[in-house]
């Protein structure tokens, strides 16, 4: 599930390492749709889920988690390219 998306990511993985830094709190955006991208073979591209109920959470609600946080990424990279647009 979700390979588009990772795939997309890879394409530029330089310009989206803020938020796959694990200390940036901004990480916490990509969660819901990270949890959900899996391998060829099925298995979660980043490893295991940690357990807790916030993982639960995620892994229970895409539908109305990705969404969310789409738009919280978008509105994360707008000063970057309203910047770059000038």
């Amino acid at each position: 599930m979700v390979p588009g998306f990772y795939a997309a990511m890879r394409l530029r993985v330089s310009a989206r390492a803020p938020l796959l830094d694990i200390r940036n709190i901004d990480h916490g955006l990509l969660l819901p749709i990270l949890l959900h991208c899996v391998d060829n073979q099925g298995r979660p591209s980043f490893g295991p889920p940690r357990p807790g109920r916030e993982t639960e959470e995620f892994l229970r609600n895409p539908h109305t988690d990705i969404p969310d946080v789409v738009e919280a990424m978008r509105q994360y990279w707008m000063p970057n390219r309203y910047a770059r647009a000038r």
